[in-house]
């Protein structure tokens, strides 16, 4: 062949193959620090080859400052054995100090959190108001309460009244009565236990089940009532039986009081709207039960947050592989709408399987974007699914959020820490190493957890607000409006959101090129204070007044 023709057919050739798409690095990397911090821990789910349900579900984590050193710590949810000859030593549940280096010290044995239960998920809370943050753990089996008496942990679940048994997944703590106290919703999953374990198969693929092989459990709320809890399930209103496990508040209609979401496994979801200390469930009104084609999807993590800063709570849900998540959009009328499609997020989303999810602003831009922990729940799944297009280990997924009306999947361009794959489930978010920018913890099944240090996120103005209340320290239910250059962004303080997790309790702005801003703060009691010209790039600790 000449030469010529012989060029002009490989450069044709060569431009009819398939061609990589070309990423640019962020300006953003998410660096997987974990090793380097100490972090040595890895996720035992028990794995036995019967295939037990619960292996597949956990696990969650939390970003709390048990010390009150000004370092947000870690803690770790770990399973346990379920038959056969138990492990020596025995898997629990492990406590990482934040040394305020970048690294973390195992603190397990000295504070005695070390719960061996089989842990789902862990919330912190300030439960008896003396100071210090305390831990409840939701457990396939009896649930844990851990006091905190100054750097020290003890298990009071079973004296205080919260030591349920059943299958528990997501919890969160709210004072849902305005009494002062902190109460506490749990979420339950289905009613499994070792000898009821369903043999299930996809074709002749021995796997786990489906959750429709078990029955749906109830939710449990709990009031505060001092020394004690008490089971008010029934008579506050939360009634129906799903199969729960995520968990997220708000007060969504803006009425002074928080309400309660629930993310269900293939059942409707559930909105609890508060109406001062009773509960009436209102999602097929508001529109937040249904994907908007009216059908139930298996929902597992959620979050609320105001991606398009109109002062509202937006409602972010994941699903499962072949659906879409569900981001609904909050009117501002007691209604929501689903706009997955229309801002970018279905396509994005149809293929992995998501548990893990926040609202967070990655990159101080002035909007919230969203991330996503992904991995799926058959471990067999390349040979279930011959299409290779699922796969177990997942990569996660951040969301950008360009100016509120799209999303856009930037996560190949976050560094390789960050597009690596897991089997990704709680998802918590804190700023650990106290330097402007919103850092990420996933703890996945049976792998070693990631913590994805945010570097380059400070390159834009921030602030990070602490609340102190006069009433519980912790001051869930607190508003804050951020006002700065015509704009405006709304931040709730509040327990729960995610999956199975805890997070940083500090409320983070990212405000752009700006270097100072206006807050308005309602807080909880309904107390409004305001503070103007707040200086950037710092974090501020904020004590409520006490009352006149």
């Amino acid at each position: 062949m000449p030469a010529l023709p012989f060029f002009l057919a490989l450069l044709l050739n060569a431009c009819s193959q398939p061609q990589d798409p070309v990423v640019t690095p962020s300006a953003v990397q998410f660096i997987d620090a974990a090793a380097q911090a100490g972090l040595e821990f890895e996720h035992y789910n028990g794995f036995s080859g019967d295939y037990y349900y619960v292996e597949t579900f956990g696990p969650g984590s939390a970003f709390f400052d048990y010390d009150n050193d000004g370092w947000q710590d870690i803690y770790l949810v770990n399973g346990s054995y379920l038959t056969g000859l138990a492990p020596d030593p025995l898997p629990s549940n492990q406590l990482y100090r934040n040394l305020g280096d970048g690294t973390f010290a195992n603190r397990t044995d000295a504070t005695g959190a070390g719960d061996q239960g089989y842990g789902m998920g862990a919330a912190a809370a300030d439960f008896d108001n003396d100071g210090d943050q305390d831990l409840y753990l939701s457990n396939f089996g009896r649930n844990g309460l851990y006091r905190n008496d100054e750097g020290h942990f003890t298990d009071v679940a079973a004296a205080v009244g919260v030591d349920d048994v059943r299958w528990s997944t997501s919890s969160a703590f709210l004072d849902y009565d305005l009494d002062g106290d902190l109460d506490l919703f749990v979420a339950n999953y289905v009613d499994f236990n070792l000898n009821s374990n369903v043999v299930c198969k996809e074709g002749k693929i021995r796997t786990y089940c489906r959750p429709q092989a078990y029955e749906a459990l109830g939710d449990i709320l709990y009031r505060n009532d001092g020394s004690r809890y008490s089971d008010v399930t029934s008579t506050a209103g939360i009634i129906l039986k799903g199969r729960g496990l995520g968990v997220a508040l708000s007060d969504y209609d803006l009425d002074g009081d928080t309400d309660i979401y629930v993310a269900n496994d293939g059942t409707m979801n559930f909105l609890y709207e508060n109406r001062r200390g009773s509960f009436s469930e209102t999602g097929l009104q508001a529109g937040t039960r249904y994907n908007e084609d009216g059908r139930a999807e298996a929902g597992m993590g959620v979050d609320f947050g105001d991606y398009n800063n109109d002062g509202h709570q937006d409602l972010f849900v994941t699903n499962f592989a072949y659906e879409t998540n569900t981001l609904y959009h909050n009117s501002g009328e007691g209604h929501f709408n689903d706009v997955a499609t229309r801002v970018g997020l279905s396509e994005a989303s149809y293929d992995p399987l998501g548990f893990g999810t926040k609202f967070l602003d990655y990159d101080n831009d002035n909007d919230l974007d969203l991330f996503i922990a992904n991995g799926h729940v058959l471990d067999l799944m390349d040979q279930v699914d011959t299409t290779l297009t699922l796969t177990y280990y997942q990569s996660n997924q951040l969301l950008r959020n360009d100016g509120g009306t799209h999303f856009t999947d930037v996560s190949a361009e976050l560094g390789p820490g960050f597009a690596a794959k897991n089997v990704g489930r709680g998802t918590a978010v804190a700023d650990y190493d106290n330097d402007g920018d919103i850092d990420l913890l996933v703890n996945g099944v049976a792998d070693p957890p990631r913590l994805l240090r945010n570097d380059g996120g400070n390159q834009q103005h921030w602030l990070i607000v602490e609340l102190v209340g006069a009433g519980h320290r912790d001051a869930l239910g607190t508003r804050i409006v951020a006002r700065f250059d015509a704009t405006s962004q709304t931040r709730e303080r509040q327990s729960g959101g995610s999956y199975l997790s805890s997070h940083d309790p500090r409320l983070h702005f990212g405000l752009g090129s700006a270097t100072n801003v206006d807050l308005d703060i309602r807080w909880p009691d309904g107390q409004e204070q305001q503070l103007r010209a707040v200086a950037a790039n710092q974090i501020l600790r904020l004590s409520q007044r006490p009352a006149p």
